[in-house]
């Protein structure tokens, strides 16, 4: 069952299975553009590149190179700015590809990312006062909960940090958003998006108003013209491929840690994703579908692309 627009009235009816065979593909085409331009500006742009790049900037602005907290998530901000830069230049910008073209397991990956941060933070914040007297933590969050969110309370982000297990949630959350949730809404786009009718990038005839009006003409009609659709083909390829100088989840080429104890940490969470990985091939085997999205042999350690 389908309903074009939020409400149904005369001129939206809701469209059914049983309604006549174009009628009811025309109504799924219009859905899943719209889904489309939701999972990209929202789901994809806004609540992952976006929000990676908040993190991002603070971290740059407020914290040493030598602060424990700059070595844990600046692996995680690996080419972010840049991509961004890119994303808002050639996607986002008056003449950029969305602009001219569109209409506008994952709790496993958490536990082991939370067991891995609190253990590290851990080394190094023994107790909430020390937390809470570490001015340059501080600042960070002040400048995400200030310009990243303009100081509402009502975006759910702290404005400051009062304990070490609030710390070891909201870190768990950036490098789960900066590479996790980015791949989950990335790296398939391709896969169930370069079929242009299963995700059409924008349509170029309103939606029906009645039933029994559609055709193979008229579906036809609908579709964006094949210019728009290479564009937006090529555009999901773009994003959706995996680059020679990737980095998956948990490697560090650039070791920031040199202690001891950090170092084991990270060995530890390596062996945890490795698990992890290897329990998602086997899983995969007995699908007829595989989802291969959040194995983090090919989760991306940050927003790179």
């Amino acid at each position: 069952m389908k309903t074009l627009k939020q409400k149904p009235a005369e001129d939206n009816p809701i469209f059914l299975p049983t309604d006549s065979e174009y009628d009811w593909l025309t109504a799924k085409i219009f859905v899943r553009s719209a889904d489309f331009n939701m999972h990209q500006l929202n789901f994809h742009l806004l609540r992952t590149h976006l929000l990676a790049e908040v993190f991002a900037v603070s971290l740059l602005h407020n914290l040493p190179m030598v602060h424990p907290l700059y070595k844990l998530l600046i692996p995680h901000t690996h080419f972010t700015l840049q991509i961004n830069f890119l994303a808002r230049h050639t996607l986002i910008s008056e003449d950029g590809v969305f602009t001219k073209f569109a209409a506008s397991g994952g709790l496993r990956l958490w536990d082991i990312i939370h067991r891995f941060v609190q253990g590290l933070l851990g080394h190094y914040y023994k107790n909430d006062a020390e937390v809470q007297k570490d001015s340059e933590l501080q600042s960070w969050i002040q400048q995400i909960f200030e310009h990243g969110f303009l100081s509402k309370d009502s975006a759910g982000f702290p404005r400051n940090f009062n304990t070490v297990a609030e710390l070891v949630k909201f870190v768990t959350m950036v490098i789960f958003t900066c590479s996790c949730q980015h791949s989950a809404v990335n790296s398939g786009q391709y896969d169930y998006g370069g079929w242009m009718p299963n995700t059409p990038t924008s349509l170029q005839q309103p939606p029906p108003t009645t039933k029994g009006t559609t055709s193979k003409a008229t579906m036809l009609q609908t579709f964006p013209d094949i210019s728009t659709t290479v564009h937006g083909m090529a555009t999901l390829w773009l994003l959706s491929r995996q680059y020679s100088d990737f980095i998956p989840l948990g490697h560090y080429p650039n070791k920031h840690f040199t202690e001891e104890i950090p170092r084991k940490w990270i060995h530890d969470f390596q062996e945890d994703l490795k698990r992890l990985s290897d329990d998602i091939k086997a899983r995969n085997k007995s699908l007829d579908i595989p989802y291969t999205y959040l194995d983090p042999a090919v989760v991306e350690n940050s927003v790179a692309i």
